[in-house]
């Protein structure tokens, strides 16, 4: 029992300096800049979410233009969603790629009388959760859609005794949603590396 104690590392320790214990325990001095660089970059990259959702309705918009009984309320439709998607695709972008000049244009580190505090967890590895959770999400909401789709597509198929060719284009949506999600999950290390690499350049 005695040996089994003395095995035990103290804080105390007089074997590891101060320095050599915090490297130990892995914590990293962060400022407030550093915090709002994270929460931003997240919020950026969920984001991401509403522009692939609006890219598919674009989409489906575009070949309703055709319609000349309608053609008024399509075109107002077009030039909003277009709208929408560019708002999201520019706030996306800054937010990921321009997030130092959001903080130093809008002040939003400064006013804080603790300068810096300690975090035990890398930025890059809060990133990687974040990709995770919004490809985990994007499969939880888009794999029952696919699901529906695809059981709505048999059904007119099968009601009309195959006479007709039902749409894909939602089938086909979904589809790429789900490749997307499971892209951002499979591939979110090289995507925070991308971020880290434009942050640095």
């Amino acid at each position: 029992m005695g040996a089994c104690a003395g095995k035990i590392l103290k804080l105390d320790s007089p074997t590891l300096s101060p320095g050599r214990w915090a490297q130990f325990i892995n914590i990293t001095a962060m400022t407030p800049r550093s915090l709002f660089i994270i929460i931003l970059k997240i919020i950026g990259i969920f984001l991401v979410k509403d522009i692939l959702t609006t890219i598919p309705q674009l989409l489906y918009i575009i070949p309703q233009l055709n319609d000349s009984e309608m053609l008024s309320e399509n075109i107002l439709l077009f030039i909003i969603t277009f709208f929408t998607l560019f708002l999201y695709s520019f706030l996306a972008h800054f937010l990921i790629f321009k997030t130092e000049l959001i903080i130093t244009k809008f002040k939003l580190d400064s006013g804080f009388e603790q300068k810096e505090f300690v975090l035990s967890i890398h930025r890059s590895t809060i990133l990687s959760i974040s990709l995770i959770v919004l490809g985990g999400f994007i499969l939880i909401e888009e794999i029952p859609m696919f699901c529906r789709q695809l059981y709505l597509f048999f059904q007119e198929k099968r009601m009309t005794y195959g006479q007709t060719r039902p749409s894909t284009v939602f089938i086909i949506i979904s589809g790429v949603k789900i490749l997307t999600g499971l892209l951002l999950i499979g591939n979110q290390r090289r995507i925070v590396n991308f971020i880290e690499f434009k942050r640095k350049s």
